[in-house]
């Protein structure tokens, strides 16, 4: 667990921290803090520490850049230098290496104990991984545990969930080759971050913003349109939780959807006996399916593609990169295998369930 800079840089301000460079850096997250004196230490760093130096161990003046410079790549969050025994300043070459890197750089005076200063990060970090496991804790619950309030909302009310307040569930489920290598904290601390975003533009973009952000990642999401309260998290949750299995299924320009496009797919999700669906697809395109098998045609991916189209000929045909007559005869003949005609409304609306259908199944 980590918590921002930013909110532990107001904490310390009370202990004469200052911030000299690097503010726009205060938005990293800080994982632990450490005492660095030299560019051997700070190489075995993990990253996301706030870092303390005093200078004890320089012998010269490029050693406190080269400290800096080295922090930087190990990716530090922040480093807080003491300035009066052993560093007498800071100079521009390290203030503009750190405004051009978004690092964070802090100053404080000699005579503030860092042993307190420490001990006082050390605990709102611990109390903030402490508040993270209850409310993780919490959410389980009351997603697996719904009838058991006691669990919680006292947890919620705690952290200052309301529970008149509406509130939407998002999943996101990562599949990527190298998920080992991947810091997922440090991924879904900047996911969190579009909550600062009006909802509704969220809705809009949340997914676009994701594939761009982290493009190494193979991901899908599923996220409800509907809001729920505290009380009724679990259904958000489950809504949620069938978008996100429709958007594994759809891997195509139509994938991750809502709710509001996709009512017909959550119709048949919610069906508990997938039995009938299947015979109704057998009994329809299920023929046709089984015709191209013995046949060696493509008749399947024809209808499917027509109504992927909308049912429209010219654009069907481009995107099968085939001529119209070729469509048009290819379709007569679907009508002939199928025994429907699809100027028929219901024989139409049919094969479109089927097409849904077949996703499913």
């Amino acid at each position: 667990m980590s918590v921002g800079l930013k909110y532990l840089y107001n904490e310390i301000k009370k202990h004469e921290v200052k911030l000299l460079a690097g503010e726009n850096g205060l938005k990293n997250k800080v994982r632990w803090t450490q005492l660095v004196e030299s560019v051997e230490v700070a190489s075995f760093l993990q990253g996301g520490e706030l870092l303390f130096t005093t200078g004890l161990a320089m012998t010269s003046k490029d050693d406190l850049f080269n400290l800096v410079k080295k922090t930087h790549e190990m990716l530090a969050s922040g480093i807080i230098i003491y300035i009066g025994k052993y560093i007498d300043e800071v100079d521009e070459e390290i203030i503009n290496y750190c405004n051009e890197n978004d690092y964070p750089v802090f100053s404080v005076s000699w005579g503030v104990e860092m042993r307190d200063t420490m001990r006082y990060l050390s605990a709102r970090i611990i109390e903030s991984e402490k508040n993270y496991i209850e409310l993780s804790n919490a959410i389980k619950d009351a997603i697996f545990l719904p009838d058991h309030k006691d669990l919680f909302m006292p947890v919620f009310s705690k952290v200052g969930y309301k529970p008149n307040w509406n509130y939407y569930v998002t999943i996101i489920e990562v599949n990527s080759k190298d998920i080992d290598n991947i810091d997922l904290n440090a991924e879904m601390i900047q996911v969190t971050n579009f909550i600062d975003v009006e909802l509704n533009y969220v809705r809009r973009n949340f997914y676009i913003k994701l594939m761009k952000e982290f493009i190494e990642l193979e991901f899908y999401l599923g996220m409800d349109k509907k809001d729920c309260t505290l009380e009724t998290f679990h259904n958000g949750y489950e809504a949620s939780k069938k978008i996100l299995q429709i958007n594994k299924i759809l891997r195509n320009e139509k994938s991750n959807i809502r709710f509001s496009d996709i009512d017909v797919y959550r119709l048949f999700l919610d069906m508990d006996s997938k039995e009938n669906l299947k015979k109704f697809y057998e009994n329809n395109l299920g023929v046709l399916e089984a015709y191209d098998n013995m046949n060696n045609t493509d008749y399947l991916k024809v209808i499917t593609s027509y109504y992927e189209n909308n049912c429209k000929m010219n654009e069907t045909a481009s995107a099968l990169f085939i001529h119209r007559n070729t469509l048009n005869y290819k379709v007569n003949k679907i009508e002939e295998i199928l025994d429907i005609n699809l100027d028929d409304i219901s024989d139409k609306s049919k094969i479109y369930l089927c097409t849904i259908i077949k996703y499913l199944l």
